[in-house]
Formats: structure tokens, C-alpha cells, sequence
């Protein structure tokens, strides 16, 4: 990022990776909760930041509006991470880098066998679906390669851990759209 780009922030939340954005970057913070954005509002921070309730999956910017995004814990928390994945390309402009931290499904099918138990049980269990929707199952290896949006991977590196809980992924995207 350099000084005078606009980046977006989809799901601020409290605004846990503000403090990496440099001086004179622009961040437009996007949340659903008043609450979060908030505690977001409170962090000593170097960028400008706008702070802006929106959801991920409908945001309320013109196409091509960004230089780069930033999504960190949220695609495995949205109902359909496509959408929101399609969004973030759709307001960012051509060339835009697209940097993701989130928990994934693992790769190793004796972990998938836990990931897959915990699923079932949050779901027979009563597990507060209506107020947050976790997907201990989120398959990044359908949403970015097999969903078929204009994206190139530049950066895939998975974290493995025996934990089911643990499990995760840091992907850099460039947005290929022309």
C-alpha cells in the first residue's frame, strides 16, 4: 500500500489490523456492527479511516472504487463467501490486491473428520446459527479456484494445525478483471 491509496476493510469488526495500514493510506472500515466499529474507533492508528456500516455481501461503493481490500476472519462467517468475494473484486479496481486471513478447512483428512464433527454438532446442538454462522468447513480451494471469479492467486500458504480450531489460510489475490 502506498500513501494516497484507498483500501477497504471488509468486516472491520474492532479494528484488530488497523494498526498495519501506513500513515497516508485511506481505509474504508466496513462492518455490521455499530458495536465492533466502536471499539474500532478507539485504536491509536497511523492511516485515515472512515468507518462505514455495510455488508460485505451488498456494499454500498461504486465499482472500482478501491486500490486493494483486506478481509481478515470474515468469508468463513458470511452466509456465501462467493458473494462477498465477488463484491470485494467489484469495488476494487483492475489490478488490486486482495489480501485474506481466515480460518479454511484443513487438508488433512484426519482433521476434516473433526472439522466435519464439529459442523454437525453446532448444528444439532442449537448453536446460535441466526446470530453468527461459523463454518468450521470453509473450503477455500472451491472459492478461489474453483469458483471461476476473476481473481490470480499470488500468495496461497495454508496453516495446519492438530487443532481442528486452528486451521487456516493467508492468501494474497490480485483482481483480474479487465
Amino acid at each position: 500500500m502506498k500513501p494516497g491509496q484507498t483500501v477497504l476493510d471488509a468486516a472491520v469488526g474492532t479494528g484488530l489490523n488497523l494498526s498495519a495500514y501506513p500513515e497516508g493510506v485511506h481505509v474504508v472500515g466496513v462492518d455490521l456492527s455499530h458495536k465492533m466499529m466502536d471499539e474500532a474507533r478507539k485504536k491509536r492508528i497511523s492511516a485515515d479511516i472512515t468507518f462505514k456500516v455495510s455488508n460485505i455481501c451488498n456494499l454500498d461503493f461504486p465499482d472500482n472504487s478501491f486500490d486493494a481490500a483486506a478481509s481478515g476472519f470474515t468469508l468463513c462467517v458470511v452466509d456465501d463467501p462467493v458473494i462477498a468475494l465477488k463484491e470485494m473484486l467489484r469495488v476494487t479496481k483492475p489490478g488490486a490486491f486482495i489480501a485474506i486471513l481466515d480460518y479454511c478447512k484443513s487438508q488433512d483428512p484426519e482433521i476434516q473428520k473433526w472439522q466435519e464433527l464439529i459442523a454437525d454438532s453446532t448444528s444439532q446442538l442449537g448453536f446460535p446459527t441466526g446470530k453468527i454462522k461459523w463454518d468450521a468447513l470453509m473450503d477455500y480451494d472451491e472459492l478461489i479456484y474453483n469458483s471461476k471469479l476473476t481473481i490470480e492467486v499470488l500468495v496461497d500458504d495454508r496453516i495446519e494445525s492438530p487443532n481442528p480450531f486452528l486451521c487456516g489460510c493467508q492468501l494474497l489475490l490480485k483482481n483480474s478483471k479487465s
